[in-house]
C-alpha cells in the first residue's frame, strides 16, 4: 500500500481527498511531474532549487522531500519551511515547497550587546543576510563599549558554483582583557574559501595578516604582526542546523600562525569538536539528547598572551567567569593553561515548537539541562594531573530572526567535593 505523508499542510477538498484515496486503494505509485516553489517574494528561485534533489518524473520519495526540506531551511534565511503533494489526476501530482521569509535586513540599528569576555556594548549595525536575494549576507559594524569595534564582512555560500564559498573580512576592535592586566587592539584582514564535497564533507580554509598589540600601564606593550593559515574540516549530517534532532557533527579547526615582522614566533592550533545528537521520543514535542567532546591543544610558543581558561559558556558552566583579580590571587590556578579537554551532555526539550507569529517572526522555547566536565594544563601530557571540573544546571533556548537562537543558562560548578555558588551565561548558538 502507498502511504504518502504531508507536512504541515493538510490537502483541501473532497476532490484532492477522492484522488488520493483512489491511489491508495489501487495501489499505484504517484509519479512527481512538476516540482514548484511558494512564498518567496525575495529570494531568487535558483536559490532554493539548488537544494532540491527529488527528481521530476520520478515517484514521490517522502524521504527525499523531507531532506529537501531540511537544506532549505538550513540556508538560514526562511522562518518555516514546508512541502506538500497536490495530485494532478488519479497518478500524477506536483510537488510544492512552500517557505515563509524571515526577517532579513536589520536597517541602521543601534543595541545593547553583551559579550562574556568583554560586558556590555552598545552596537550600531547595518546587517543584509539575503543580499540582492542570492542568500550573500553583507555587514557593516561597530560598537562602543565593552569593545569598540568596526569592520565589514561580505559572505556568499555560493560563489563559484556547487557550495564553493567566499568570505571577505576586514575589523579592527579594541579591548580589555578578561583576566591578564592588558588592553587589546587587534586588526585583521582575512579571506576564507569554503568546498563541499556531497552534503557531509566541508572543508573551508582561511588566509589572513593580522596584528595584535597588547598594552599595559605599565608600558610593557607587546605587539604581534603575523600571517594566519586557518583550515577547517568537518563531517555534518545534522537534520536541522538550529536544532538537531538527529545526526554527527565532527569539526576540525587548525590555525597556523607565523610572525612576518617585530616579534618572532610560530605556533599551531588544533580544536576538535565530536557531537551527537538523537531524538528520545518521536512526539511533537521534541527530546533531544546531545553529547559533545572537545580539545583544544597549542604547539610552539606560549606566551602569557595566549593562555586559555576554563568555565564559561563554552566550556564548563556554572563558574563565574575569570577576571583580573582571580588570576592575579592564584586561588584557581586549576582554570587556566594552554590545552584542554571539555564534554557535555544535554538533554533538549521542545516547551513551545517554532512557529510564526502574526509579525512574521518566529518565537519558540527550548528547555535545557546540562552537565559539563573539562579539564585544563599548560601541557597535554599532564592533564589527568589536574583534577576535573564539573558544571550542571539547567537554560533556556529562544530561536530569534538572523542569529537563529539565543542561548541563557544556569548553572553550578563542582570540584573536590564542593559545589560553587553558581553563574549565569549568555550567549548565541547551542554550545555545540
Amino acid at each position: 500500500m502507498l502511504i504518502i505523508t504531508l507536512q504541515k499542510r493538510p490537502l483541501r477538498g473532497l476532490f484532492l481527498f477522492l484522488l488520493l484515496s483512489e491511489i491508495i486503494l489501487t495501489n499505484q505509485k504517484i509519479k512527481i511531474n512538476n516540482i514548484e516553489i511558494q512564498g518567496n517574494t525575495k529570494t531568487l528561485n535558483y536559490i532554493i532549487q539548488r537544494e532540491i534533489n527529488h527528481h521530476i518524473s520520478s515517484p514521490l520519495d517522502s524521504i527525499m522531500a523531507e531532506e529537501d526540506r531540511a537544506r532549505i531551511e538550513n540556508l538560514g534565511i526562511f522562518s518555516e519551511v514546508t512541502w506538500e503533494v497536490i495530485p494532478i489526476d488519479n497518478v500524477n501530482a506536483k510537488l510544492v515547497y512552500k517557505v515563509i521569509e524571515s526577517i532579513q535586513n536589520i536597517p541602521p540599528t543601534i543595541l545593547p550587546a553583551y559579550d562574556e569576555k568583554t560586558g556590555w556594548s552598545v552596537v550600531g549595525a547595518f546587517l543584509m543576510t539575503n543580499w540582492r536575494g542570492r542568500n550573500q549576507s553583507l555587514s557593516f559594524n561597530a560598537s562602543f563599549g565593552g569593545k569598540d569595534t568596526y569592520g565589514i564582512i561580505f559572505n556568499d555560500p555560493w560563489s563559484f558554483g556547487n557550495h564553493v564559498s567566499m568570505k571577505i573580512q576586514i575589523d579592527k576592535s579594541i579591548y580589555k582583557h578578561n583576566f591578564l592586566e592588558y588592553n587589546i587592539e587587534k586588526d585583521i584582514m582575512r579571506i576564507d574559501f569554503g568546498r563541499w564535497f556531497g552534503q557531509f564533507i566541508k572543508t573551508k580554509i582561511g588566509f589572513s595578516l593580522e596584528s595584535t598589540e597588547f598594552n599595559n600601564e605599565d608600558n610593557n606593550n607587546i605587539k604581534y604582526n603575523y600571517f594566519s593559515i586557518k583550515p577547517v574540516f568537518k563531517y555534518d549530517t545534522r537534520d536541522i542546523y538550529w536544532n538537531p534532532k538527529k545526526g554527527i557533527l565532527w569539526s576540525n579547526f587548525y590555525d597556523f600562525k607565523k610572525n612576518i615582522i617585530q616579534k618572532k614566533f610560530i605556533n599551531f592550533f588544533w580544536k576538535n569538536s565530536l557531537s551527537f545528537y538523537k531524538e528520545l521520543f518521536n512526539s511533537n514535542k521534541k527530546l533531544i539528547l546531545a553529547v559533545n567532546t572537545t580539545y583544544k591543544f597549542l604547539w610552539g610558543d606560549k606566551d602569557v598572551t595566549w593562555l586559555n581558561y576554563m568555565g564559561d559558556s563554552y566550556t564548563v558552566r556554572g563558574w563565574k567567569l575569570p577576571n583580573q583579580n582571580l588570576y592575579n590571587s592564584n586561588s584557581q590556578k586549576f582554570r587556566f593553561g594552554y590545552d584542554l579537554i571539555h564534554g557535555s551532555l544535554e538533554l533538549r526539550k521542545e516547551i513551545i515548537p517554532k512557529f510564526i507569529t502574526n509579525y512574521g517572526t518566529e518565537f519558540g522555547l527550548l528547555g535545557v539541562m546540562f552537565i559539563d566536565v573539562g579539564i585544563i594544563s599548560d601541557k597535554y601530557i599532564d592533564l589527568n594531573k589536574n583534577p576535573k571540573m564539573f558544571g550542571s544546571g539547567f537554560g533556556i533556548r529562544i530561536p530569534i530572526p538572523l542569529i537563529h537562537l539565543i542561548r541563557i543558562d544556569y548553572g553550578w560548578g563542582y570540584r573536590n567535593q564542593k559545589w560553587n555558588s553558581g553563574s549565569l551565561h549568555w550567549g548565541i548558538l547551542h554550545k555545540f
